[in-house]
């Protein structure tokens, strides 16, 4: 019922073009301060509305750093409106393997949404006020009609593993059907070692298609 494919070796270049083009590693951090949320995106489980799609796609190589992303979509009956809730598991190499020297220096996230007019976005970290920034957090964001795109850097790249939750949520004229693509959850992570600061980075997407019966 999910379509997974790692961008760059299969179809899909459109997202390429519009995620690959912020999804680097800088010398400077360029996205504005960011911090926490004070309250976190509820885990999917915790919506407690039926799910009508689901899937979990990992990119990346235990040798530099992998992320995993477990996307559902959520029916808000009786609203007409649909969540989309990802969550994300960055682990670094140094993770992996113990003095190899690779940190986590990024992750981009996208939702594209086939039908919909997107009603709101929280995640796990959002823009901070003035005075409010966590030190080595910035975030940049971007919208338009049906997709909402997250970039976070960390001003300084992390060995520890770190789990991340974004969702957008949509209001539909018309309720899908079985089989109907629903959205595309796109995201990509970038990692780093070394004074050279040598990168790796890695582009998925999971198209999330309505099943037959919700959960």
């Amino acid at each position: 019922m999910q379509r997974r494919t790692l961008l760059g070796l299969a179809a899909s270049a459109g997202i390429v073009g519009v995620l690959g083009a912020t999804v680097g590693i800088d010398d400077e951090p360029s996205a504005p301060p960011a911090t926490y949320a004070d309250e976190p995106v509820p885990r999917a489980w915790e919506w407690n509305r039926p799910v009508v799609a689901t899937d979990t796609t990992t990119a990346g190589s235990d040798m530099y750093g992998t992320v995993r992303q477990h996307a559902s979509v959520l029916d808000l009956e009786p609203t007409g409106r649909y969540a989309l809730v990802t969550r994300y598991r960055l682990i670094p190499g140094s993770n992996y393997h113990a003095g190899s020297g690779w940190k986590t220096i990024s992750l981009t996230v996208e939702h594209a949404w086939r039908s919909g007019s997107l009603v709101s976005h929280p995640g796990d970290v959002v823009p901070a006020d003035d005075g409010d920034a966590d030190s080595n957090l910035y975030l940049g964001t971007n919208r338009s009609t049906g997709r909402y795109r997250w970039h976070l850097t960390f001003d300084a790249a992390t060995g520890n593993s770190r789990t991340f939750c974004f969702a957008t949520v949509v209001d539909r004229d018309e309720a899908p059907e079985a089989g109907d693509a629903l959205v595309d959850a796109t995201f990509g992570a970038g990692f780093t070692k070394g004074f050279l600061r040598t990168s790796e980075r890695d582009i998925a997407t999971a198209r999330l298609v309505m099943r037959g019966t919700s959960e």
